[in-house]
């Protein structure tokens, strides 16, 4: 897990609609992460913070930084809810 891995799922998560598309279809935090280290994007929730702010610092447009700021609260209620998804009882 690297910091430039979560840079990198920052730029490509802003534009590609692919990536996004399969990560919402996950169900659970597993096949989250099996999407993410599908495509070389793996990187914990620290990681990705510290490159939502360095990518925040270089922001030369406000549009482009309240396109960062929705990508980012998109990923922690997709991430949350993947949290969610594992933690609930398997029924039998």
């Amino acid at each position: 897990m690297t910091i430039q891995h979560a840079i990198d799922f920052i730029k490509r998560g802003q534009t590609d609609e692919d990536l996004r598309h399969r990560l919402v279809k996950t169900q659970g935090k597993e096949a989250l992460e099996a999407v993410l280290a599908g495509e070389d994007l793996t990187f914990s929730q620290g990681e990705f913070e510290e490159a939502y702010s360095l990518t925040l610092f270089k922001c030369q447009e406000e549009g482009d930084a309240h396109a960062l700021m929705a990508f980012r609260m998109w990923w922690n209620l997709l991430s949350r809810a993947a949290d969610q998804e594992s933690a609930q009882p398997v029924a039998q």
